[in-house]
């Protein structure tokens, strides 16, 4: 603890003394995340707040310290408790989303880059962490043209595998990288294995998880940020970022998405994709969607019928690990549960 501060920690904050903490964050020109789970405090002789961090799983949120107070390093103070706190949840490699001008600050307490943009730095405290997480998905009978395709498959439709075949056929090896983040319907775990199950035919095919260095959009912390609206395009740079950072170890010069008719996000996000990718030397192919009976086949179309409990009708939508998994009793219910819960 630093010398002269009482050090405060919430499990998660509540209450008025969260309210103070927002109005110091305020002043700091940050805005409170309701999804932290534990907040860190230290408060000078008067009782004022002097810094403060906040712990969400394994991304460190809500990092200030008083302006007349910086540079007696309350910021190292407050991410000790941090670190200390996800030690003992088990976490071992954090993460942290902030201004690229902050860089030599965090640099100086044992953090390194991962990827940055003009508007956003995302750093991890373990060193080569991203370099390690590449290698250990590279394939080294990947060769020739390389492409890749990112997908949540929430949960895998007969048009994910068709958008998976056509990609195949246009590249000589091919990377499916599964969203690892553990927020959809269908649990992250089983998503990945469902995609290895279906493509396991197909020998030029690789299957990865995103680990956290991809994350949605839903969750990308924007608390830095004083235009809230534009967290959205934000994210979409950071995210373009560090995927041409992981195709540059990979080789990918080919990126692979289903047209996309009905989401403005998910097309905004295409066209952002093929302005960016180019100048990191990846192309972008747009493949048109799978349909049946003029309409799309789409992981929405089989949650809503599951859903309306007409789980039997999913079947021509979807490869028989998708079926496997969903006619399973306890499996719907746990989907079910977790599309409520978000």
């Amino acid at each position: 603890m630093a010398y002269g501060y009482d050090e405060q920690e919430f499990r998660p904050l509540r209450g008025r003394i969260l309210e103070e903490v927002k109005e110091f964050l305020a002043y700091q020109g940050l805005t409170w995340e309701q999804d932290v789970t534990y907040t860190v405090i230290l408060r000078d002789g008067e009782g004022r707040i002097a810094a403060t961090a906040s712990l969400q799983e394994d991304v460190i949120k809500c990092v200030a310290v008083a302006e007349d107070l910086r540079g007696e390093g309350l910021t190292a103070t407050v991410l000790t408790a941090i670190r200390r706190e996800a030690l003992c949840r088990g976490r071992r490699h954090l993460f942290l989303y902030t201004k690229p001008e902050n860089r030599m600050q965090f640099t100086g307490l044992g953090f390194y880059e991962v990827a940055r943009t003009e508007r956003v730095l995302l750093m991890e405290d373990r060193r080569g962490g991203f370099a390690a997480w590449a290698e250990g998905i590279r394939r080294p009978e990947a060769a020739g043209t390389i492409g890749a395709i990112v997908l949540n498959a929430n949960p895998m439709t007969l048009g994910h595998r068709y958008l998976i075949e056509e990609a195949a056929r246009r590249c000589d090896f091919l990377y499916l990288l599964v969203v690892s983040e553990d927020k959809s319907a269908v649990p992250a775990a089983a998503r990945r294995a469902i995609v290895e199950a279906g493509v396991k035919d197909l020998p030029h095919a690789a299957v990865a998880g995103t680990d956290r260095y991809l994350i949605s959009s839903a969750t990308f912390p924007a608390y830095f940020l004083k235009e809230k609206a534009a967290a959205g395009a934000v994210w979409t740079e950071l995210d373009i970022a560090v995927f041409l950072k992981l195709a540059s170890v990979l080789g990918i010069t080919r990126r692979f998405v289903g047209s996309e008719p009905f989401c403005p996000v998910t097309s905004a996000y295409n066209r952002a994709l093929a302005e960016a990718l180019p100048r990191g030397g990846v192309e972008l192919v747009e493949l048109p969607r799978l349909e049946k009976d003029h309409t799309p086949v789409s992981a929405t179309e089989v949650r809503r019928l599951l859903v309306q409990g007409r789980w039997q009708e999913i079947r021509p939508l979807v490869p028989e690990a998708t079926w496997e998994y969903l006619s399973r009793e306890e499996n719907r219910t746990e989907v079910l549960a977790r599309m409520t819960e978000s």
